[in-house]
C-alpha cells in the first residue's frame, strides 16, 4: 500500500517539475529539482527498496498456493498453505537479497519519520543540530580512511614473518578493527615477535586516539557551540517549509471551510469589553503567567475614522516620570549598601538636590 502510495507522489512531483521547467543540470544529468528535498529524496530511495523487496519476494518465487511440511515431496498427504515464504525455489541467495532490502528499507522508514519533531521546537532544534555536526563527522572518518589506507601499505612494506599479515586486505581489516577497539587482544602477542611491527602499530594507535578522537571531540563542541544559537529559529524555519509544503496538497474546498472555522473576520477582544482587531486566533492563559507592566496598546480619544489624521503623540511628561523612577531606584541601590554615616547623609543631600532640580526644570518648563 505504501509503494503504491509513494509512487503516485512521485510521479506526480516529476510531471509537475517537468511542466514548469524545474530540472536541474548541475551535474549534466537532467534532474527534477524536488529530488533535492531530504524527504523527497527518501521517499524516491525507499520506492526503489520496496520495489527491490517486492521483486524478490518469496511469494512470488512459492507461487500462491504451496504444501507444508516437505516442499516438493509428492508422497503423503499434505494440506495447503496460503502465502508461504519457504519452498524449494527460494535459495538462501533470494532471502539474504530480501533481507538485505527489508533492512534499508526499516532504516529509512524510521530516518523518514524525523518528520515528525517538527511538533516539539526543543527535538527539532536538536535534530537539526545533529545534521549539522554530521560534516565535522565526515571529516574525521576522511581522515581515519586516509590513516588506515597509509599504514596498511606501509606495514605491508614491512619485512616479517607473520604470514596471516602479508597481504594488503588483512591489514586493512586489522587497522579498522584496531581503530574501533575490535581487534582481538590474542593477536597483540604475535606483534611481539616483531619490533617493527609492534612500533608501526603503537604509533598508528597513538594518533588515532589521542589525536583524531581528541580532534574530533574539540570539533563537535566548536561546532554545536557555533549553531545552537540559530538553531531555534531554523528549527521554527523547518516547520514553517514543512506547514506549507502539507497545504499545497490541500483542496480549495477544504481549506475554504477551515478558514471560515477560524473565524479570522471576527474582532478580538483585548479585554471584557475592549474589541480589538480581526484576523487572529486568541488564547487564554493566566494573569500570572507573563506579567506586563507596560502596555503596549496605545489608545487615544476622538473618532476611530480612517479619514481622521493620526493623533500626536507627546511622551514628554512619560519620560521625565521615567527617568525619576530610575533615578528612585539607583538611589535606593546606593542607600541599601553598608556605608559611613557621612557618605550617607552626602547621598541623601544629593538625591534632594537632584529631585529638586528636576521639580524646577519641570516647572520652569511649564511656566514657559
Amino acid at each position: 500500500g505504501s509503494m503504491c502510495k509513494i509512487f503516485y507522489t512521485q510521479i506526480r512531483c516529476f510531471c509537475a517539475d517537468c511542466r514548469n521547467g524545474a530540472i536541474d543540470r548541475t551535474f549534466y544529468i537532467p534532474i527534477p529539482q524536488y529530488l533535492f528535498s531530504l524527504q523527497s529524496g527518501g521517499n524516491f530511495v525507499l520506492l526503489w527498496l520496496l520495489v527491490g523487496m517486492c521483486i524478490q519476494e518469496p511469494i512470488w518465487h512459492c507461487g500462491v498456493f504451496s504444501m507444508d511440511g516437505d516442499h516438493g515431496d509428492d508422497h503423503g498427504d499434505h494440506s495447503e498453505v496460503l502465502f508461504a515464504t519457504h519452498c524449494d525455489r527460494v535459495d538462501g541467495g533470494t532471502k539474504r537479497i530480501y533481507s538485505m532490502f527489508s533492512c534499508l528499507a526499516i532504516l529509512l522508514y524510521w530516518t523518514l519519520m524525523l518528520d515528525f519533531s517538527i511538533f516539539s521546537m526543543h527535538i527539532s532544534a536538536y535534530v537539526l543540530v545533529f545534521g549539522r555536526v554530521l560534516s565535522e563527522v565526515a571529516l574525521f572518518i576522511m581522515a581515519l580512511i586516509f590513516l588506515i589506507i597509509s599504514f596498511s601499505t606501509a606495514m605491508m612494506a614491512l619485512e616479517h614473518e607473520l604470514v596471516d599479515f602479508a597481504d594488503f586486505g588483512t591489514w586493512l581489516l586489522s587497522l579498522t578493527q584496531m581503530s574501533l577497539a575490535m581487534f582481538p587482544q590474542a593477536y597483540y602477542q604475535l606483534f611481539e615477535q616483531e619490533a617493527n611491527l609492534l612500533v608501526v602499530i603503537i604509533i598508528f594507535v597513538l594518533i588515532v586516539s589521542i589525536i583524531l578522537v581528541n580532534l574530533l571531540v574539540a570539533q563537535l563542541n566548536q561546532a554545536y557551540q557555533h549553531v545552537y544559537t540559530d538553531m531555534q529559529g531554523y528549527a521554527r524555519l523547518n516547520r514553517a517549509s514543512v506547514i506549507v509544503t502539507t497545504l499545497e496538497g490541500i483542496s480549495a474546498k477544504r481549506w475554504a471551510r477551515f478558514l471560515q472555522g477560524m473565524k479570522f473576520e471576527e474582532r478580538l477582544e483585548f479585554n471584557e469589553g475592549d474589541v480589538g482587531l480581526p484576523g487572529g486566533v486568541q488564547i487564554m492563559e493566566p494573569a500570572a503567567t507573563n506579567i506586563v507592566t507596560t502596555d503596549s496598546i496605545r489608545r487615544f480619544g476622538g473618532s476611530s475614522a480612517v479619514a481622521m489624521p493620526w493623533p500626536e503623540e507627546d511622551d514628554s511628561m512619560e519620560d521625565r516620570f521615567d527617568r525619576l523612577e530610575k533615578l528612585i531606584l539607583s538611589a535606593v541601590k546606593k542607600m541599601g549598601k553598608p556605608k559611613k554615616s557621612k557618605k550617607r547623609e552626602s547621598g541623601s543631600s544629593t538625591l534632594l538636590s537632584n529631585l529638586g532640580g528636576d521639580s524646577d526644570g519641570s516647572g520652569s518648563g511649564g511656566s514657559d
